[in-house]
Parts: structure tokens; C-alpha cells; sequence
């Protein structure tokens, strides 16, 4: 069976968080979302780069550490009304 390399589970980011001393509040308030935004990227059921970034520069990881089956192997955020190629959509359920 092929190895998987999944995503950050949301709780291991809430622990990084805490670890680094940030709260969502202040992420949201630093790049003006609300906090239910940062919630829902950091539980996974909404998809921001911008949140993304500033959530790993508050945790000090990469990108590709906490979403790799985007950054790493999805090829990155896609562009707003932008379909996925074949390709991409391969590399990201290989």
C-alpha cells in the first residue's frame, strides 16, 4: 500500500497555535478576516492562500508541512474560476 501524505489535522494546528502563542482572533485582525474565516481554514472546510499564509507564518511552518496535498503535491493554490488540468488532479489523489 502507497504511502499517504495527508494534511495537518486541524487539532495538531490548534496545538501549534497555542505552542506559538497566537490566537485566530489576532491572525484574523493582522490580515482583516473574520475569525470564523481563520476557523474554517484551520478545521479545513474553507480553502484561503492568504489565511494559509499568515496561519504558517504565526506557527513558523511551511506551507508544504501543514497543507502538502496542495502545495506539495497539488501543484498550489489553484486561481479563482480556474478548473483543475488533468494533471494537477492526478498528482493530488496519487
Amino acid at each position: 500500500m502507497k504511502d499517504q501524505i495527508s494534511d495537518m489535522p486541524p487539532l495538531k494546528l490548534k496545538v501549534l497555535l497555542l505552542e506559538a502563542g497566537v490566537t485566530q482572533s489576532e491572525i484574523a485582525r493582522k490580515i482583516k478576516v473574520t475569525p470564523q474565516t481563520v476557523n474554517h481554514v484551520v478545521n479545513g472546510r474553507f480553502a484561503s492562500h492568504r489565511v494559509r499564509t499568515a496561519i504558517a507564518e504565526a506557527v513558523g511552518k511551511d506551507l508544504k508541512v501543514i497543507w502538502p496535498t496542495i502545495y506539495l503535491y497539488g501543484g498550489g493554490p489553484r486561481k479563482r474560476g480556474r478548473p483543475f488540468s488533468e494533471d494537477t488532479r492526478k498528482r493530488a489523489t496519487a
